[in-house]
């Protein structure tokens, strides 16, 4: 039997989990409940439609739609009309009155399925194409894109007759849907078929997945195809997500334990890939890049067989890592995922009533970025630092933080901006901070020799072998060492490197005329060692 995601039913509707709140629910309206969102057709930030699909387990027909036309603020419920039998493979939309679905048989006639359109925001529907388009024994549509009001493609499963995919082309909004050659298809494999929503685009280009670990491409929207093999794909579903006309990854998805994790990668446009190795858990639901990023992907887990792959997890890098599993989202079926930007987007769940069924973000879905500063860098012994968190990546997010002060007391702090820390040794140490924001990046930033504590003051007797002469001193000041001086520093209170002279032998003269009347640090670098004092310029 032609299988869709409706073998994907409703078992956890809302998150086990509560951390930001970056996710908010809005609901479609559909007075039926346990209803899954097959795709959303975001137009803009402020369009959108949604196609539903039944996930209590019948699998029964299903005709619900729904349109915002204020960012997801109110949706209107709607159904395609007089085709009680269907049930939507996918939605597609160019504006708040205009949309197309794709539709396949559940009951009924199969001359009911195919391609319908609407032009009155949904109150309408008008199925389009000739009487045989999508009617053989064997039809199921599966796709339907449109990239204006006038160009579009619909997918639909081979034609047992010649071994060929069923797929049309318009160019008047539908009005004529024109069948695409089969001299410009590839002969698929037995038993190959595609998948409801399954497919990518970018400009002209469109990719879609099959059953048989396929990857299908078109570069000039839907005339001319070819397919291709992934890399350990063979036998399995694929689904394809690029960034650009060329780069991006073919992901299986709903899939079995053993290679749950599969991934590869293209760089041709789909032309060729490559295994890709990757750090962390990728989810097994949906995979798209989200527009806008540099280098941002998300998956969604929606397959209740796999109950720690439930949410969306993020990578930040290119695939290198998707360890980022949104805490606003773990635990809950995400069926489906759209993404204006970074910081528009939808994820579709199961419905419990007319006011939930998807998930609107809230908050920009950006990776942290760990990062301080510090009042001083250079110290006296027994003195203090203030440190100050600059990370970015979390401004509008609760995070966590974790300091760790090597050498200083306290010796760690889970505050964003800690209490003063206090160093009672001198010496050099580290400082580490590991921010986790609200989505579940994690980055640390670890500044090495960050804090310079020195001796104990003014009144300190000088080392054997070293003299410091005048302090206070008032323009020119001189050190003198029993072995070689290698460099000379000053220093602010606030840690500002104001003098940095480099020297090779045993007595610098240092000029402080430049420098404001007050207190300084003073550190030489020996052939020995370092030394450390305060020094007061009059």
């Amino acid at each position: 039997m032609k299988r869709t995601l409706l073998s994907i039913i409703a078992i956890i509707a809302l998150s086990m989990f509560s951390f930001g709140q970056h996710w908010v629910d809005q609901g479609f309206n559909w007075t039926a409940t346990s209803r899954g969102v097959q795709n959303i057709s975001a137009v803009s930030d402020q369009i959108a439609w949604a196609a539903g699909y039944d996930g209590s387990g019948s699998a029964a027909a299903c005709q619900d739609v729904a349109v915002t036309s204020n960012g997801g603020t109110t949706w209107t419920a709607k159904k395609i009309n007089g085709v009680a039998g269907v049930s939507i493979s996918m939605i597609t939309a160019f504006d708040a009155n205009t949309a197309w679905c794709a539709t396949y048989k559940v009951t009924g006639s199969i001359n009911a399925q195919g391609i319908y359109k609407t032009v009155d925001g949904g109150s309408t529907w008008v199925r389009q194409g000739t009487a045989g388009m999508f009617t053989g024994s064997a039809s199921f549509p599966d796709i339907v894109y449109f990239w204006d009001a006038n160009n579009g493609v619909s997918m639909g499963d081979p034609n047992p007759a010649n071994s060929k995919f069923e797929i049309y082309t318009t160019v008047d909004g539908g009005t004529t849907w024109t069948v695409v050659n089969t001299a410009n298809l590839p002969t698929v494999s037995t038993g190959e078929y595609g998948y409801t929503s399954n497919c990518y685009v970018v400009g002209d280009h469109i990719w879609f997945g099959t059953n048989k670990g396929h990857i299908y491409h078109s570069p000039d929207k839907g005339l001319t195809w070819t397919a291709v093999a992934p890399v350990g794909m063979t036998g399995k579903n694929t689904w394809p997500a690029m960034k650009d006309a060329l780069n991006g990854f073919c992901m299986k998805y709903i899939s079995a334990a053993d290679t749950i994790n599969l991934l590869d990668k293209t760089t041709d446009g789909g032309a060729t890939y490559t295994a890709f190795t990757f750090n962390g858990q990728l989810f097994n639901g949906e995979m798209d890049f989200i527009t806008g990023t540099a280098s941002t992907y998300a998956a969604t887990g929606v397959d209740g067989t796999y109950g720690d792959r439930l949410g969306i997890v993020y990578s930040w890098n290119d695939g290198a890592n998707f360890n980022s599993i949104d805490p606003d989202l773990q635990g809950t079926q995400v069926t489906t995922q759209t993404w204006v930007n970074d910081s528009v987007a939808w994820a579709g769940i199961f419905n419990t009533a007319t006011t939930d069924g998807v998930k609107k973000l809230t908050a920009p879905a950006v990776p942290a970025v760990a990062d301080f500063t510090a009042n001083a860098t250079a110290i006296a012994k027994d003195g203090s630092v203030v440190f100050t968190n600059i990370s970015t990546g979390n401004v509008t997010s609760p995070c966590s933080y974790s300091w760790t002060f090597q050498g200083g007391t306290p010796p760690s702090s889970s505050s964003k901006n800690p209490s003063a820390v206090v160093y009672h040794t001198p010496g050099t140490y580290n400082v580490t901070l590991k921010v986790t924001n609200a989505f579940g990046s994690v980055n640390t930033m670890v500044k090495n020799g960050y804090i310079y504590v020195g001796g104990v003051g003014v009144g300190e007797a000088s080392q054997a072998n070293i003299k410091v002469y005048p302090n206070p001193v008032k323009d020119i000041m001189t050190i003198e060492s029993g072995s070689g001086i290698q460099q000379v520093q000053v220093f602010s209170i606030t840690g500002q490197m104001l003098i940095n002279q480099q020297a090779d032998g045993k007595t610098v003269t240092l000029s402080t005329s430049l420098l404001k009347s007050g207190v300084y640090f003073l550190k030489v670098t020996t052939d020995n060692g370092s030394f450390d004092k305060k020094i007061v310029v009059q």
